[in-house]
């Protein structure tokens, strides 16, 4: 078995009840049963179990495909969150962590890690002494080379948080090259057994030489490596170098170029001296195969001076002098097709039928949700909103009028109003200023909440961001490598930024409400009053005269007005019921079955996206609701015509009244009481309606920021482990080889204790943050019906 080859370890997982946990998702997220999907939940678990306990023979690669094929099938069918952790242990580095993360994609990466490690190990067994072991090994490395590249570009893209530094790209970056440049040395090795001419030898070990570059390049972005591959990838690069010179050295010497002979054999040797130099933890046969090479070096290097000294005479150039050797490329990163088309993998007989096939996407169940948010918000900010933005116009202009307050003064001097008992007993049936001063102390309640949420989150990314510049101001930069918090939380730091601002513009529409609440205090609590004739006791009472037969006429034109004016508004208000209704029970899922189920006709195994219901949902919301965008307009112009009319019949009554003997102060007063207590009836209603609208919001909020106090668990998990990791390997190299450190002469620093929910040990990793009892996923969607999103802004308390 060949040893100087750097193999890949497979990564282990702990065992996950993933066929529990499918079976409870789909049971309580999806329409359908779950025993339809019995079998297909039982294979899943099989195919995962026999995936993490792979061992290293070819028929495992099969076995890891199948799993990986299937798994991205159902990535399809169900979101990256089905309420299950899955942990994966670290396996490049020093420290043995483990990370937990309920992502599918996250399952899915590290399986095709661990395919392409696979690739790898199966490569290392390989007899490459064989032309034939030589060929194997070299196109297994070039699948492993393809699965880390496929990893970079196509599937860790796919989670949704930052990835462990062993899946971060220029991790992944390092594996790839390292793949490719053993694949290349092995064509190399090729062709010294072929006894190829010497110039193409020296064009393949340079290519050799430039891969390990490329991963020692990537190196420098990456802290999950030991510092032995480190040297080992150093050590191969100048190794290939010194091959390239002795190769060339030999091509000089068959074209009589003896002067540059020397240069390329002094060249290679010096390139040996650099490797040997850098040997620490390179594997013996890798550091015995570099000094035959350099053996052959100084025994050509002293016959070639001898020669050119006593017979050519020729000049021997400097090595900066040297034409460079053109690289001659033989591989590349050959990602299994397999894996690169999981999709057309499936229509094969290879890997058994789609599991899951008959379960309705999760896109589909996405598009739904999309639909109902749609329709909600045209319904209500493009109709319901601008018809209740039209009523409080209307009120002002009737309180502007002092209607009807003033007809209820004339019409009824002493006596309550009709309308006014009907208004006091309506707000007396909805709990009266008791009840809405509950619900004040409700949204209150629920602010604080949402703000104690919106504070832990701040805090812990906060604290984290304070760890990390800490340590890397401790290690400095050079060596504290990993992005800052603000670039590898970017997104999560926006978030936070955004409930503050929106926690302190919904401060300012709670301020509003219960500014309104406290000012119109006293009316509420006489409306609300249960006490026999205590509203009629607080208005004044008016003497009762005869009306003239000119303000009669007056006042039977303004009341009908009136009354024109509380049955447009009747109409209103049963209007807007009803489209609240309609839209409650527009229901687009059978028409969105019935699209996927054309979808998945058209293209077989296809994935479903929810964009592709754009058409379905732009025609049916024009059907039924462009009428109403319409009837709003009309509205507009109703209600105009209406308050037109009501203000020349008031300035009749005004006129009328003037002239009449009813006009006296105690009318006056009356009137005024009477407007008061209206307005008081018209404030109750848009105050219970503001309340409603901002319980709704707080609701809605805290769910989407425990979402995102979850996802900063996770990241802050992740980060601390990915720190105590660094902390190990900077603190490992500073002893084995006492390197400078950013505190002068004095001891490496310490590795500090990690915080408790960090703190672990290799044999008993710590469970993932879920594992913990903190918050779970509370959505499992992007768009959930109902749900308030920030593109919708604050409309609670409007003022």
């Amino acid at each position: 078995m060949a040893t100087n080859l750097l193999t890949v370890p497979l990564r282990h997982a702990d065992p996950v009840p993933l066929a529990s946990a499918l079976r409870a998702y789909i049971e309580h997220s999806y329409d359908q049963h779950p025993d339809m999907f019995r079998l297909d939940i039982t294979e899943l678990q099989r195919l995962r179990d026999a995936a993490v306990a792979a061992e290293v023979r070819p028929s495992s690669i099969s076995m890891l495909t199948r799993y990986f094929v299937q798994l991205t099938f159902i990535t399809a069918k169900f979101p990256a969150d089905i309420n299950l952790v899955f942990t994966w242990h670290l396996c490049l580095g020093y420290a043995k962590a483990a990370f937990g993360h309920a992502d599918l994609q996250y399952e899915r990466a590290n399986l095709l890690f661990n395919l392409a490690a696979m690739y790898s190990l199966l490569a290392s067994e390989e007899n490459r002494a064989t032309v034939d072991g030589l060929k194997r090994a070299a196109q297994y490395l070039q699948a492993a080379a393809g699965c880390f590249a496929h990893l970079k570009t196509a599937v860790v893209p796919e989670m949704k948080l930052n990835p462990p530094e062993e899946l971060a790209p220029a991790t992944l970056d390092v594996l790839t090259s390292l793949m490719l440049a053993q694949a290349q040395e092995c064509f190399w090795q090729k062709a010294v057994l072929d006894s190829l001419k010497n110039s193409i030898i020296a064009r393949l070990a340079s290519q050799v030489s430039t891969f390990y570059a490329a991963a020692l390049t990537s190196t420098t972005r990456c802290n999950s490596l030991r510092t032995e591959w480190i040297n080992h990838i150093t050590f191969k690069k100048l190794h290939f170098t010194a091959a390239m010179q002795y190769r060339a050295a030999a091509d000089c010497l068959a074209n009589r170029k003896y002067g540059e002979e020397i240069a390329r054999l002094t060249a290679g040797l010096d390139a040996c001296a650099k490797a040997l130099s850098s040997a620490k933890g390179v594997a013996k046969p890798v550091i015995e195969d570099l000094k035959g090479l350099q053996t052959k070096l100084k025994s050509d290097l002293t016959r070639a001076e001898r020669d050119n000294n006593l017979i050519y005479l020729e000049d021997v150039p400097a090595e900066s002098a040297l034409s460079a050797i053109k690289p001659a490329v033989t591989v590349s990163a050959a990602t299994p097709n397999d894996v690169s088309d999981a999709m057309a993998a499936l229509q094969t007989d290879k890997y058994g039928e789609p599991l899951f096939a008959k379960l309705v996407p999760f896109a589909a169940h996405q598009a739904a949700s999309i639909y109902d948010d749609r329709r909600d918000t045209l319904v209500t900010q493009l109709v319901i909103r601008k018809l209740d933005t039209l009523t409080v116009q209307l009120h002002d202009v009737l309180a502007r009028l002092g209607l009807p307050g003033a007809l209820q003064a004339i019409e009824q001097p002493v006596s309550l109003p009709p309308t006014l008992l009907a208004h006091a007993e309506e707000i007396r049936a909805r709990g009266g200023f008791d009840a809405m001063r509950e619900s004040v102390e409700d949204v209150r309640s629920l602010y604080y909440v949402a703000s104690s949420i919106c504070s832990n989150i701040a805090e812990a990314l906060q604290a984290e961001q304070r760890d990390d510049d800490s340590l890397r101001q401790r290690y400095g930069t050079a060596s504290w490598r990993r992005a800052p918090s603000t670039e590898a939380a970017a997104k999560l730091h926006s978030q936070a930024t955004a409930f503050a601002n929106t926690l302190a513009q919904a401060a300012a529409s709670d301020e509003h409400v219960r500014a309104k609440f406290r000012e119109h205090e006293a009316i509420f609590r006489l409306l609300s009053s249960s006490v026999p004739g205590e509203l009629e006791n607080a208005l004044p009472a008016a003497s009762v005269r005869k009306l003239e037969p000119g303000l009669e006429t007056a006042n039977a034109v303004l009341r009908e007005r009136l009354n024109d004016i509380s049955r447009f508004e009747y109409r209103r208000r049963k209007y807007i019921e009803d489209l609240r209704e309609r839209a409650q029970k527009d229901e687009v899922a059978g028409l969105i079955l019935a699209e996927t189920t054309r979808l998945e006709h058209a293209v077989p195994l296809a994935t479903i996206d929810p964009s592709q219901f754009e058409k379905l949902f732009t025609t049916r919301l024009a059907q039924l609701y462009d009428a109403d965008k319409e009837r709003v307009d009309a509205e507009h112009d109703e209600q105009a015509d209406l308050l037109t009319e009501l203000e020349l019949a008031n300035n009749d009554f005004r006129a009328a009244l003037a002239h009449s003997n009813a006009s006296d102060g105690a009318v006056s007063d009356r009137e005024r009481a009477l407007q008061q207590l209206e307005a008081g009836y018209v404030t109750y209603n848009e105050l219970v309606a503001n309340l409603d609208e901002g319980r709704t919001f707080y609701n809605d909020l805290t769910e989407i920021m425990a979402k995102c106090q979850d996802e900063v668990n996770d990241f802050v998990y992740s980060r601390n482990m990915e720190a105590h990791e660094l902390q190990t390997e900077l603190n490992a190299q500073f002893s084995r080889f006492a390197a400078p450190n950013p505190h002068g002469n004095q001891a490496p620093p310490p590795v500090p204790p990690l915080p408790p929910q960090v703190a672990h040990t290799s044999s008993t990793p710590l469970p993932a943050p879920r594992a913990q009892g903190l918050p779970p996923r509370m959505l499992t969607s992007e768009s959930n019906s109902g749900v308030w999103n920030p593109s919708m802004g604050i409309q609670f308390g409007r003022q």
